[in-house]
């Protein structure tokens, strides 16, 4: 999946390709660390943070059939990060790997930047958005303390 989020990111001509970044962190979360994350937040165990106040400028973080390369360099001068989405196949009916890249406001509000895949249900496109930026902003926010 790693290998194809980077070509779905350099063809996106936004980003560089990931290895020229010898700063990213890759952070994979077992399902059970994932929720403890979610489940923290969502109890108010983690406050929230602005996206500004995480001290990572790049990571890779991958949970489930999810991955993310979230980077502070962005496309957007009014974004504080931009994300690209990988989700596998289990999650997707007709078996197939999409790419979602956004950016992120200091309040983790996603401002679509491009999406492949056969996905064309916008209502879908976002709650898949959304449903990765729990543990995302759960996991800036708890780095960030």
């Amino acid at each position: 999946m790693l290998k194809e989020l980077n070509e779905y990111i350099i063809e996106s001509g936004s980003c560089n390709d990931i290895s020229h970044y010898e700063d990213t962190k890759y952070i994979q979360l077992p399902d059970e660390h994932r929720q403890k994350i979610v489940d923290a937040m969502n109890n108010g165990e983690v406050a929230i943070r602005k996206a500004s106040e995480c001290p990572a400028k790049r990571l890779l973080l991958h949970f489930a059939n999810t991955m993310l390369f979230v980077n502070s360099d962005t496309v957007d001068s009014n974004a504080v990060y931009d994300v690209y989405l990988a989700q596998g196949s289990n999650l997707k009916k007709d078996g197939e790997t999409s790419y979602t890249s956004f950016s992120l406001d200091d309040k983790y509000q996603p401002t679509l930047i491009s999406h492949s895949g056969s996905q064309t249900d916008d209502k879908q496109l976002w709650k898949d958005i959304h449903t990765a930026m729990l543990t995302l902003r759960g996991f800036m926010s708890a780095i960030s303390e």
